[in-house]
């Protein structure tokens, strides 16, 4: 994909600091702040993370807390202005939170000026408590929010400097003169050689904007590739222990996405861990964090942990559509084509719709969304729990009930089966109004269902006519009556 241009459609901090909240209005906040409700997280029956606006027991808003947070969507690590690297640094050394007392004692008479900078530019959240009956509150401590959070570790270790920047671009140089598929990345480097401080290459493979996101890519390349074409098992934490001498060492968004770019291969294809990802293809264009990530150009697709989806930045998207499908090897199978991934941005997210993929296809509002699951009752389910939670209509494609009578049904163990069947009743009389005949024709079945991986040879030839059908469909009803 090219740069983006000016004019392109943008869209902001996806999720940012204040979903699951709702505004209290507090007097007297500076410009740019506002205050939220802290928001309330639990777990719901498909194990997914559910964050609500807190309430008592009578349903009003609990406001005995509240988080100070930016007004308007930040686009990434932009620290203020006046801030001195010490107090940059004193801002990133925050662990899991810092105690207001602990600012005072830092910042001095300097505290409240500094907090509502960090605000104003997305870096903190600032908890405060209710004093006595009227509305006032308290500081009590403060929080980095997820973006600057994501960067912390790597912004650290820039502004505190390396001690020798000739040796370390000496090091990076001679181990991947051992890696020839890093040749290209090594020339590069040799031709960006550092002065006071050490520079990314201005066309790096890795597209890394920090010389610590880079080196970590570069380090992990280096190990990686040697134990790929031996075929050695590399688990995340294996390359963090070989790679970075630190098998606790974070795999930051950032950093996860430099290391990909750098060997041309999503992160979850490349190592195994316990992460979920969400894989994506198709004409988007991010960045997350310091490094640039391209749904367009990633071969065979984009991956990126679905938590990872609340620490993206600008989003620049010139997609028709999104395509939601529900197994892997199907969404494989969809990527192969061009004529889809060129307009629709294909999405995989194992299954239920995770938070962060719920909030991502709200943010991406009016772009219609059409997904292709399983022909089952848990396939309609899924359907129906995304168009209640996106607020929006949901096509299905491919699974008309034609196809799922002549498609072979899968093995179920009869408790399975039959709590598909009383699942597939209650979605026939209030799921989806298009899945509605499908429903009941799994009742009349007993609850078999028909996996869409078996459907390729029917559904695949005629895929692309059937989403260009929803667009038209969605530019018909977007026509003025006559």
């Amino acid at each position: 994909m090219s740069e983006p241009d000016a004019g392109a459609p943008r869209f902001p901090l996806l999720i940012g600091e204040t979903h699951g909240r709702e505004p209290v209005p507090v007097p007297g906040l500076p410009a740019g702040v506002i205050a939220v409700t802290v928001p309330r997280v639990t777990r719901t029956e498909d194990d997914l993370p559910d964050v609500r606006v807190p309430r008592d027991r009578k349903g009003r808003v609990n406001t005995r807390e509240v988080d100070l947070v930016a007004a308007a969507p930040v686009n990434g690590y932009a620290p203020p202005s006046g801030l001195s690297t010490r107090d940059l640094i004193k801002v990133l050394s925050t662990g899991d939170h810092k105690r207001w007392s602990t600012v005072e004692s830092d910042f001095g008479e300097q505290a409240w000026d500094v907090a509502v900078a960090l605000i104003q530019c997305g870096a903190i959240t600032l908890r405060c408590r209710r004093v006595g009956q009227a509305v006032r509150y308290a500081p009590h401590l403060w929080r980095l929010t997820e973006i600057w959070e994501d960067v912390r570790e790597d912004k650290l270790d820039e502004l505190r400097g390396r001690p020798d920047a000739l040796s370390l671009h000496a090091e990076l140089l001679a181990g991947m003169a051992r890696v020839p598929q890093l040749a290209d990345e090594r020339a590069l480097l040799a031709a960006t050689p550092p002065g006071r401080t050490l520079r990314v290459p201005a066309s790096s493979a890795s597209r890394a904007g920090d010389w610590r996101v880079y080196e970590i890519a570069v380090r992990s390349a280096c190990f990686w590739w040697p134990a790929h074409e031996s075929s050695q098992p590399i688990t995340a934490k294996a390359l963090a222990g070989n790679a970075l001498r630190n098998t606790k060492s974070t795999w930051t968004a950032s950093r996860r996405q430099a290391f990909a770019n750098l060997i041309g291969l999503p992160f979850d294809r490349a190592v195994e861990e316990t992460d979920t990802e969400l894989r994506i293809r198709g004409p988007l264009q991010w960045r997350v964090g310091s490094v640039i990530a391209d749904a367009a150009a990633c071969r065979p697709w984009l991956g990126l942990p679905a938590h990872g989806l609340r620490v993206l930045g600008m989003i620049d998207c010139d997609a028709d559509g999104i395509l939601l499908v529900e197994n892997e090897d199907a969404f494989q199978q969809v990527c192969k084509i061009p004529e889809i991934v060129d307009r629709w941005l294909c999405i995989w997210g194992a299954g239920y719709a995770t938070d962060g993929l719920v909030e991502f296809l709200r943010t991406m509002a009016p772009l219609p969304v059409a997904a292709w699951q399983d022909l089952d009752a848990h396939g309609i389910r899924i359907i129906h729990n995304l168009t209640e939670r996106i607020e929006r209509h949901v096509t299905p494609v491919g699974m008309d009930v034609e196809l799922y009578r002549t498609g072979p049904k899968y093995k179920q163990e009869p408790d399975k089966l039959e709590g598909n069947r009383k699942l597939a009743s209650e979605l026939a009389l209030d799921g989806p109004l298009a899945l509605r005949e499908l429903a009941k024709e799994i009742v009349a079945n007993g609850g078999d269902g028909c996996e869409h991986e078996t459907l390729y040879a029917q559904v695949l030839p005629t895929l692309s006519t059937r989403l260009n059908d929803v667009l038209a469909q969605r530019d018909r009803r977007a026509a003025p009556k006559r």
